[in-house]
Formats: structure tokens, C-alpha cells, sequence
């Protein structure tokens, strides 16, 4: 079930950003301040429970399985993805220390 996912490990986001991110103190983590439908969350527990019984049965498994870590290795790929093809696989530049605007999504 090893799968190179970072399960259990430490922030994986702020390693990936380096220096280009504001400094936190080791190991902090920050809430993420998102709504998902309720279908959605359901299905996400389902998944972490199930890989959590699936990582019992298979001894290369170290770490155990959360649903912070599954949660920030998907947001982890996501924004791979949408570096890789919306800037040149580059990081984006960093947004100045202002809180996201709230409401309905930004549309051309």
C-alpha cells in the first residue's frame, strides 16, 4: 500500500513552497477554510476508513493513514497539476498577505 503519498509525514506544503512562503514553526499546520457537499465528506471518510483497514493488512505501511494527510496530499496534487499546466510547472508567485475574497467564484 505504499504508494509515496505523504501519509503521516509532516507539512508537505510548506517543504514544497521553500523559501517563497511565509515561515511557520515546524510542524504547523493551518486549517483549511473550505465547503465540501456533504455527499463529498462522506465519501472522503469512507475512503480514509477503508485505506486505513487496507494499510492493517500490509506490512510496508509505516505511518497510519489520516484523513489531514490524505486531504493535504490531494491539495498537494491538485496544485502540481495546475502548476504544471497553467505555469510552466513553476510555483505561482506569492499573493500578497491578504485574506482570499469569500462569495461566489471569480468568472471572466
Amino acid at each position: 500500500m505504499s504508494n509515496g503519498l505523504p501519509f503521516g509525514k509532516g507539512s508537505i506544503l510548506g517543504k514544497e513552497l521553500g523559501d517563497k512562503a511565509p515561515q511557520a514553526a515546524p510542524g504547523a499546520k493551518e486549517k483549511v477554510p473550505a465547503y465540501v457537499t456533504p455527499d463529498t465528506m462522506n465519501r472522503l471518510r469512507n475512503t480514509v476508513v477503508a485505506l486505513q483497514r487496507l494499510s492493517l493488512d500490509d506490512e510496508d505501511v509505516d505511518e497510519p493513514i489520516s484523513l489531514s494527510a490524505y486531504v493535504e496530499a490531494a491539495i498537494l496534487a491538485r496544485i502540481r497539476r495546475d502548476e504544471r499546466e497553467h505555469n510552466n510547472g513553476n510555483p505561482f508567485p506569492q499573493r500578497r498577505q491578504k485574506n482570499l475574497k469569500t462569495g461566489p467564484p471569480v468568472t471572466k
